[in-house]
């Protein structure tokens, strides 16, 4: 299974390519939020296993619209503070605010990649097509390794970008020092 913030880093070049048609924290709450259902089961439950949060059905239904009223709402009252964490993590966005039809496409994209990357590596993820299987069809065993592999690469190619943006952003501010 890959770490929690690398099913977020594995999909942010999608952001960082194409800053107008996806919402950052949209793809980044999305692509993680589903792995609160591990730790509601560690501690109510006392296992780590994955449930219904974790299915094809979930992730494209109540999910995503629940998601996205929240973000949106996040993006109305809470502005200026999304900026404040956006400039300390060195994240540059073209708007702030996105349509709700955007930040509604960025958190399917990011329910919907992080069952995809989870659905290889879990034998026992038995709602991944919740309600037709009880179990996981999709789980390949020792080949996971070449999921892991992905996501590993996606994510230092994120870290690339946003390097990139930052070194990006510096000789743009220097420039219009220098014009000044």
């Amino acid at each position: 299974m890959p770490a929690t913030p690398l099913h977020f880093l594995a999909i942010a070049p999608l952001y960082f390519k194409m800053p107008t048609k996806f919402d950052i924290t949209a793809l980044l709450i999305s692509s993680t939020f589903v792995d609160f259902e591990l730790v509601y089961y560690f501690l109510v439950e006392n296992h780590t296993g994955h449930g219904f949060w974790h299915s094809y059905f979930f992730v494209l239904t109540v999910y995503p619209i629940v998601l996205s009223v929240i973000i949106y709402l996040m993006h109305k009252k809470c502005g200026t503070t999304i900026l404040k964490i956006y400039d300390f993590f060195r994240i540059y966005p073209n708007r702030i605010s996105h349509s709700f039809k955007t930040i509604y496409f960025s958190c399917l994209v990011g329910g919907v990649s992080h069952l995809f990357f989870d659905m290889w590596t879990h034998e026992y993820s038995s709602y991944v097509l919740y309600p037709v299987y009880s179990h996981n069809p999709f789980w390949i065993g020792d080949w996971s390794i070449i999921i892991h592999l992905l996501v590993y690469v996606l994510s230092v190619y994120t870290l690339f970008l946003w390097i990139k943006g930052i070194q990006t952003r510096k000789k743009i501010k220097k420039q219009q020092v220098t014009t000044r």
